[in-house]
């Protein structure tokens, strides 16, 4: 016997055509799946694929493992189908499948939903592959651009640890000309 929670609510999952139809689940308006193909229901293992939650299934043709999105499911059996084609997660936790999470949207508001995630704003500047960041070039270029500048380019890559041709490639913008602010 499974323990509901306060106001969940459970369905039967309708797959489309392509799902094997001895896979039987039910899913909650929280996200939770039950496995209904034996005599018990039993809430289903979680399993993950790019930090979203996954339902493992077989498919009808050839009985090869298939998977299906779980916030996707949520949406598509207790949500009102909107324009868009995309499920988002309102407050960036994939992990949190409620229906009240979740809401239909169209590439552009996916997009913006996408950009305007604290992870995304707060990630780091750096370039993995570089060996300066963004604050390093800013130094760099007004140190080269400066016209009383008494220091040798050699010196100034020494300095930063790179070499004398990458400094006249930042100069001409070929390398880092992105940062034009310094």
């Amino acid at each position: 016997m499974i323990r509901n929670y306060y106001n969940e609510q459970w369905k039967d999952v309708v797959f489309d055509d392509k799902i094997a139809t001895f896979e039987k689940y039910k899913i909650s308006n929280y996200g939770r799946m039950l496995n209904c193909k034996g005599e018990n229901e039993v809430l289903v293992k979680e399993s993950f694929i790019n930090g979203y939650q996954t339902l493992p299934l077989k498919q009808e043709l050839n009985k090869k493992s298939t998977s299906r999105y779980v916030h996707k499911l949520v949406a598509e059996h207790f949500l009102e189908k909107g324009e868009g084609i995309y499920v988002i997660h309102l407050n960036y936790d994939k992990l949190d499948n409620k229906v009240e999470n979740l809401k239909w949207a169209t590439k552009k508001e996916k997009e913006e939903h996408q950009f305007s995630n604290p992870d995304y704003i707060n990630r780091p500047k750096k370039r993995t592959y570089s060996k300066l960041t963004e604050s390093q070039v800013r130094l760099i270029k007004r140190k080269i651009n400066d016209p009383n500048r008494r220091t040798r380019m050699k010196m100034i890559a020494k300095q930063f640890g790179i070499s004398e041709m990458q400094l006249y490639r930042i100069k001409s913008g070929e390398n880092w000309g992105s940062v034009t602010d310094y």
